[in-house]
């Protein structure tokens, strides 16, 4: 029988040590087979010197490094080469002797030849009923005995011979594409065809991401995932209430992959989105921020450029993940370049562990990131470019703000925790469904939403939101062609049938609709209708339709302000300042930070809480290219303006104390000359 997701908390209590919930650093060697006679002592002295105490190393699964017992693991042909042979013991127990926790490394989702032959029921099978082999290896199913029942022997047997701290397990997921990112298709064995049809009725299994189920079997596969997460985790827990899982899904230890890709457009706040993401949802949970020393996985010997490498480890921090160093073989083998950067950051970490040992989300601002889940349906890549570019203004202005889960807003709204937020931004999201209602509450009780294109309006045009300005939408949105030469302006533009124009004028890119507005909404701006675009001659024509850029509404203790276009993916799309501008003017009555910073906007500002003050990570994005990060610029004669701020901060990089001034009961913070990041402790009282 396969166990969907449950709504049990997989995160043990603190009654026992559990390590996680302490701050900690991490090195993962992630070990090819020849690497069994690896010198452990070797390995201890690099993980010990990059300032890390904890060593996530390769155990069993595909491969077992240790002498299994289990007829459905391999052993390391080359462990018979190992005096002991036994890598995994002998690391344990070195490891031990220095205090260093190590941390099993576990891959279920390929078998061996022979186990594929003698388990034909435990693989992948696609929609035409074929294997997925790579490299002689055969791809498993998490919906079969192997992953549902087998992985827990394995499991069982590491921890009756080891002291290990935790497991975590790879390429955890329905494996459509193999590591040649050829496509295979939706799997299509004998229990996911049964289990699909428990979860989902009368709709059939999909075959690719194009058919109509597709989205419905993202959510069964979530279930099916989650729900042997919890099981693992439940089961570790019983064994060992020291052991945590780490997984890239709700578990005692959430795992992140920070990493590169060919072919991938970059997003330079990956990290940071995710990170927030989690801290914020998953409050209890910790965050291991696995950061890849090589640019993709085709190219695991070419070392990732140190100051990309370094944004990693810095977002990871600065939103209260836990820094993690990966590469690839015993330590030495190859020769990564961006480790000293590592180090430089891994070691910092190490010395301030007191700060960030009970460090939290700080900001007063929140941005909603759309639900992955969606990702099959139309709009969804729309609504992550306006995220994105929404993400970018709030960034580069220095306004601080914690992103928030579209999938969570309810469960973050029965703790407690939207409450502190002055400020909620929804970026083209569509339907919000259940979270509709927390919302509304959220508005009542004097909370602040910015609602931009399409955010919590239905498919027919229905507006979810009592609080809402908008009553019903008129018609469909117009997008794409439609919206050529269509602006917004701060203006009425009286002269406009003279053709003269004033104020700003801004472009409306990707999705505009016209709504009909509730008597005691506020209008301000203007748009000006599509009028032609060329040839030059013919270009003129704009005149004001009366319909606004943005609306107001007061409800109960709060206000809400719908923009009824993608002001975010306009600015995503033009990046010009102007766009940027009209966006952060409409809501800056909303947004009460409290920290600001005269810096260049290169340079990313996040704010945290710890007991007893505040933490402001200033992290130099100067370098930023296209695809990654060069050499950053040196910054000097920033500040940072704390609203009734008190105390004596404290620079943690350069380790002084800085200049300070009051301009009424604010706190003005010189900065010394920043290189790649500072790090200001900001206490609540002298």
């Amino acid at each position: 029988m396969i166990e969907m997701e449950t709504n049990a908390d997989t995160t043990a209590d603190t009654t026992s040590d559990r390590w996680w919930t302490r701050p900690y650093s991490n090195v993962q060697t992630n070990i090819q087979e020849i690497d069994a006679t690896m010198d452990v002592e070797q390995a201890l002295d690099f993980i010990e010197a990059q300032g890390a105490d904890t060593w996530l190393l390769n155990v069993g699964g595909i491969a077992s490094f240790y002498p299994t017992d289990l007829p459905f693991q391999t052993r390391v042909p080359f462990l018979g080469e190992r005096p002991s042979g036994d890598l995994i013991g002998d690391a344990v127990a070195a490891a031990s002797k220095r205090n260093v926790r190590v941390l099993a490394r576990m891959d279920f989702s390929k078998v061996s030849t022979r186990i594929a032959h003698e388990h034909p029921d435990w693989l992948f099978k696609s929609p035409s009923g074929k294997a997925q082999i790579y490299n002689t290896l055969y791809t498993t199913c998490p919906c079969g005995d192997y992953y549902q029942h087998r992985s827990f022997d394995i499991i069982d047997e590491i921890l009756g011979r080891y002291e290990i701290g935790g497991f975590f397990v790879n390429w955890f997921r329905f494996s459509e594409f193999d590591y040649s990112r050829n496509y295979h298709g939706v799997c299509h064995c004998e229990k996911c065809k049964t289990a699909f049809a428990a979860f989902a009725g009368d709709a059939e299994i999909p075959d690719t991401p194009q058919h109509p189920s597709y989205s419905l079997w993202l959510q069964f596969a979530t279930g099916v995932l989650q729900g042997l997460v919890d099981r693992l985790a439940k089961h570790i827990e019983e064994k060992n209430p020291g052991v945590a899982l780490i997984m890239s899904r709700r578990s005692p230890i959430i795992y992140y992959e920070a990493n590169n890709g060919v072919g991938r457009e970059p997003w330079h706040h990956a990290t940071s989105e995710a990170v927030s993401v989690y801290r914020t949802g998953m409050p209890t949970s910790s965050i291991l921020v696995n950061s890849t020393s090589f640019v993709d996985m085709p190219y695991r010997m070419a070392g990732e450029q140190p100051e990309h490498f370094a944004q990693y480890l810095l977002q990871a921090i600065a939103r209260g993940g836990n820094p993690s160093t990966y590469l690839m073989g015993a330590p030495g083998r190859i020769p990564y370049t961006n480790l000293p950067v590592a180090r430089e950051i891994q070691r910092f970490y190490q010395d301030n562990r007191a700060i960030y040992s009970d460090y939290r989300p700080g900001s007063t601002v929140a941005l909603i990131r759309p639900d992955p889940l969606r990702k099959a349906e139309e709009g969804y890549v729309d609504s992550v470019s306006e995220f994105r570019g929404l993400y970018s203004m709030l960034k580069e202005k220095h306004i601080p703000f914690d992103v928030l889960a579209a999938e969570f807003i309810a469960r973050i709204a029965g703790d407690g925790s939207l409450a502190r937020y002055s400020t909620i931004i929804l970026p083209d999201l569509g339907e919000v469904g259940m979270a509709a209602e927390c919302l509304d509450d959220y508005v009542v009780r004097g909370g602040s939403l910015v609602l931009t294109g399409s955010s919590a309006v239905t498919s027919e045009g229905g507006i979810e939101l009592s609080s809402a300005p908008a009553a019903m939408r008129a018609s469909s949105p117009k997008s794409g062609i439609e919206l050529w030469a269509t602006y917004i302006s701060d203006s009425a533009q009286p002269n406009a049938s003279a053709f003269q124009y004033s104020g700003a004028i801004v472009p409306v890119f990707g999705k505009h609709a016209s709504f009909v507005w509730k008597p005691s909404s506020r209008k301000s701006s203007h748009l000006l209708p599509q009028a032609p675009y060329g040839p030059p001659e013919k270009c003129y024509g704009h005149i004001s339709s009366g319909e606004p850029g943005a609306v107001r509404m007061s409800s109960g203790e709060g206000v809400v302000v719908q923009i009824p276009w993608t002001v975010g993916r306009t600015y995503h799309e033009f990046g010009t300042t102007a766009i940027r501008d009209y966006f952060l003017s409409t809501i800056d009555h909303l947004v009460k930070a409290r920290v600001s910073a005269n810096l260049p906007e290169q340079v990313e500002v996040i704010v945290g809480q710890v007991d007893g003050g505040e933490v402001i990570h200033v992290i130099n994005q100067t370098g930023a290219r296209r695809r990654t990060f060069g050499p950053h610029v040196r910054i000097a004669g920033g500040s940072l303006r704390v609203r009734d701020g008190s105390g004596s901060p404290k620079l943690l990089v350069s380790q002084r104390p800085p200049e300070t001034k009051r301009e009424g009961d604010d706190l003005i913070i010189e900065l010394p000359p920043v290189e790649l990041f500072e790090v200001i402790f900001v206490p609540t009282s002298p």
